[in-house]
């Protein structure tokens, strides 16, 4: 009996023990894997997920973890140090340089792509284009109805992105702008939505509303149409993307006007597979992917 018990313990070992080293390979292989966090624009979130998987097919030793929540969010976050790259699809302000100082931060800035804002209307709206003025006049609440601008006697509804958006900032700097040196604002009509998709999927239902995002989030799509912006009543009007390819040679020249830098900001100059990853984002294959995303890559110096 002693001897079946003693075969019967030996047999629960042989079966344990691989379980056991298999066990603590896995919390080694874990321990040794490098975790980079990034987190911020949410114009960027696709695009900065899609470097992710790249890379992580690359070096499976480093697992990146991306979430969006807006530039606000993002610069906060790498400020207070709870990531490790901050995306945003606007410039530091001035409050977040002063903030970074206080705290003995020097941001790292890296341009990584651009982006043109596109104004999107539903396909069965009849405008065509607009000025900067009147897009200005429309989401200010000057405007009301969609007849003031040459469309069809319909109320306007306005969709917009919440305020720790980077979106939102340069939307609001550079098309609603000032007026006698004071900033216009948004509309309080404004329907707050939580990111650029949900902007879409919101003017896609909707008839009479009209809003505002990356044009690699529309480029495609067939159930939003994207207005041509003039300049001024002069000036010849221009789209972000047309036959559903974004048009590169608009947004570098800057003769399509609300176009910008996307960035990625760190505390201090990257070191490591932080600045490993950087690398990659702005080598030739990190542009494609940029290009790939329906974003616009960054002219060839």
């Amino acid at each position: 009996m002693r001897r079946e018990n003693r075969l019967g313990y030996l047999f629960i070992l042989l079966a344990i023990i691989p379980m056991l080293i298999i066990g603590c390979k896995k919390k080694t292989d874990e321990m040794e894997q490098t975790v980079i966090t990034v987190k911020g624009s949410d114009t960027m979130v696709n695009l900065s997920q899609k470097w992710a998987e790249e890379y992580m097919k690359l070096h499976p030793e480093v697992s990146l973890q991306v979430t969006g929540g807006g530039s606000g969010t993002g610069v906060a976050a790498m400020l207070n140090g709870t990531t490790d790259l901050a995306n945003s699809s606007r410039e530091l302000k001035e409050s977040e340089f002063e903030k970074a100082a206080e705290l003995g931060i020097a941001p790292n800035v890296i341009e990584v792509a651009l982006d043109g804002l596109a104004v999107i209307v539903h396909p069965d709206n009849g405008i065509e284009s607009l000025t900067l003025k009147q897009v200005s006049d429309l989401f200010s609440g000057k405007v009301k109805n969609w007849k003031q601008v040459g469309g069809a006697n319909m109320p306007i509804t306005l969709y917009g992105r919440e305020n720790s958006s980077g979106t939102y900032e340069f939307f609001k700097d550079h098309v609603l702008g000032k007026v006698d040196g004071k900033q216009v604002d948004y509309s309080v009509s404004t329907q707050v939505l939580q990111g650029t998709a949900a902007l879409g999927e919101a003017v896609a239902r909707d008839v009479k509303g009209i809003g505002y995002g990356g044009v690699g989030y529309f480029a495609e799509r067939n159930d939003v149409k994207i207005l041509h912006i003039k300049k001024d009543d002069k000036s010849p009007a221009y789209s972000p993307a047309e036959n559903h390819k974004v048009n590169y040679d608009l947004i570098w020249s800057g003769d399509y006007s609300i176009s910008r830098y996307l960035y990625c900001y760190t505390n201090g100059e990257a070191i490591g597979k932080i600045k490993d990853f950087m690398d990659f984002i702005v080598s030739p294959e990190g542009q494609n992917i940029v290009k790939s995303m329906e974003y616009i890559p960054l002219p060839v110096k």
